[in-house]
């Protein structure tokens, strides 16, 4: 897989005055477009950085592909509004074309979909150490250096063999979780031995989007749904609940 980043990352934050007089740091908007083999697949309101990692994450987490190997090229323009992913093999077509908007603040969209997803199957099975989890949950309770600044983001890390890799922050729950897949697709990190501890809610899309990404676990900070955990449930996704400490 080639990655050519020509934007790279922008400032996730600026300090403002703001109509009281005060100087407030305050969080920057990102919008761009993820095409796939030339169409128009998702638009993303976000925190500029990752995007290349943003736009791995999102064709996994919503199965428009089942693993890096599948993916030939992510090129993302200078200005980084566009984000250009060309895979191996032509996209499988569905015999319908829908819209989901999922259930987060910033304004991001599943275009009209071509692609036919393929069924969720179960996660692999694996024993999650409580010191992982309480591990995770130390890190998040610290804070990331983007929520400190703002108190505005959120985040997403993501632990394997007890040490954590990767640490990601953006606008959406959503977004910060694909980032933090897409760095491990990147880097070749086996995620059927990886967790996830996300800092948002955890309703039935982002456990969708855990069992799609193959990880035994996710841990959240906020209690699960009445249909997200029985989707944990069904599929073998252990969750796991820690608040910040």
């Amino acid at each position: 897989m080639q990655i050519m980043d020509q934007f790279g990352a922008a400032p996730g934050a600026e300090s403002v005055r703001m109509p009281d007089g005060t100087e407030r740091t305050l969080a920057a908007e990102h919008a761009a477009a993820i095409l796939v083999n030339e169409q128009p697949a998702f638009r993303v309101v976000c925190t500029p950085e990752l995007l290349p990692q943003l736009a791995l994450g999102r064709l996994l987490t919503e199965g428009w592909i089942n693993s890096a190997d599948e993916v030939e090229r992510v090129a993302v323009c200078a200005q980084g509004l566009k984000i250009s992913v060309q895979l191996r093999h032509p996209l499988a077509a569905a015999e319908q074309a829908g819209q989901e908007v999922p259930s987060c603040c910033t304004d991001n969209l599943t275009l009209a979909s071509p692609v036919r997803l393929p069924p969720l199957v179960p996660v692999p099975q694996r024993e999650i150490s409580a010191a992982w989890v309480d591990a995770l949950a130390d890190a998040m309770g610290q804070g990331l250096p983007l929520y400190r600044a703002t108190h505005a983001v959120h985040s997403c890390l993501l632990l394997r063999a007890g040490k954590i890799l990767y640490r990601c922050e953006d606008l959406g729950r959503h977004n910060a979780l694909d980032k933090a897949v897409g760095c491990a697709l990147t880097e070749g990190v086996p995620l059927a031995e990886c967790v996830l501890f996300t800092s948002g809610r955890v309703p039935v899309d982002m456990v969708r989007k855990a069992i799609r990404a193959g990880v035994p676990a996710l841990v959240s900070k906020s209690m699960p749904t009445v249909q997200s955990l029985e989707l944990a449930e069904e599929y073998g996704l252990k969750l796991f609940i820690r608040q910040k400490k």
